[in-house]
């Protein structure tokens, strides 16, 4: 049956201009963006682009207090008039490493339950703003590092030794759901294969002929080729951008947040500790 695109454009109209539908969290943002030192996720303008820049010094991996800046960052960002785009930048060697798994296995059952929700919600929040979400990727991006990565618009990477891909298969974590759905939409039938079925990861150049990302640029080329297009892209026309977005992911990112807010995730992710144990792996 043919989609009638004139009713989801009615449909977009009504919710136009947010976005943040799966913005439901147990923290509120004024509580917890002090939880993350402000040099480990820095916000800058440049022109009419946000930059969120992720350096923690270490592998850049994901805990509850990391997701909650993210998601006050990106209300920042929405919020702002002035501000057209968006770019997630990691530090030279590592996008992220994704979940930080001997966090998890110290953390409290309850906030082990948080992590999965909260990598959900962080994807939708990504995946369906209603801006322009460019990925500079300089190093490893892996695991839920590359969920995120999955969840942006463009992504582009320099040329380097660094890895990319979904390795949860390899450490015995089953890949599936809405980190599932992110990677159907980016990623070649070899690239499914391959990464999350059979948990590879990729160089660089192998990672753009699978769809995890868009192009790849000398590693000097790399911050002005993303802010050639993150510039552009800034520029665009808000409503026909966010009503294209929407036409194109609604019933995806719909997944996602139904998922993220179903506490199907809270029991998995509760688990991830024992399997950290068994497979010795410290991030995912």
């Amino acid at each position: 049956m043919a989609r009638d695109y004139g009713y989801e454009i009615s449909r977009v109209m009504k919710e136009f201009p947010g976005s943040s539908k799966c913005g439901s969290r147990r923290i509120s943002h004024a509580d917890t963006l002090a939880s993350v030192p402000s040099e480990v996720l820095t916000y800058e303008i440049r022109g009419r682009v946000a930059w969120i820049k992720w350096d923690d010094g270490r592998a850049n991996t994901f805990t509850n207090a990391v997701f909650e800046r993210f998601f006050g960052l990106f209300d920042q960002a929405e919020h702002d008039d002035g501000v057209g785009a968006v770019v997630i930048a990691g530090r030279e060697g590592f996008f992220s490493a994704g979940i930080d798994l001997k966090w998890l296995q110290a953390c409290t059952h309850e906030d082990r339950g948080e992590i999965g929700p909260n990598m959900a919600r962080l994807a939708h929040r990504v995946f369906i703003f209603p801006k322009p979400v460019i990925a500079a990727v300089a190093g490893h991006c892996i695991a839920g590092g590359a969920i995120l990565l999955l969840a942006c618009d463009r992504a582009v990477g320099a040329n380097g030794e660094y890895k990319v891909g979904v390795n949860e298969v390899s450490l015995g974590i089953p890949f599936g759901g809405f980190a599932l759905e992110l990677a159907r939409a980016h990623l070649t039938p070899a690239g499914m294969n391959q990464g999350p079925l059979h948990g590879e990861t990729f160089g660089p150049q192998r990672a753009r002929e699978l769809g995890y990302l868009d192009e790849v640029v000398p590693v000097d080329d790399l911050e002005s080729r993303v802010t050639e297009i993150a510039d552009r892209a800034a520029e665009f026309s808000h409503f026909a951008y966010f009503t294209t977005k929407q036409i194109m992911r609604g019933e995806v990112a719909e997944q996602i947040h139904t998922q993220a807010e179903s506490g199907e995730l809270v029991p998995l992710f509760q688990m991830l500790a024992e399997l950290q144990k068994q497979s010795g792996a410290t991030s995912a």
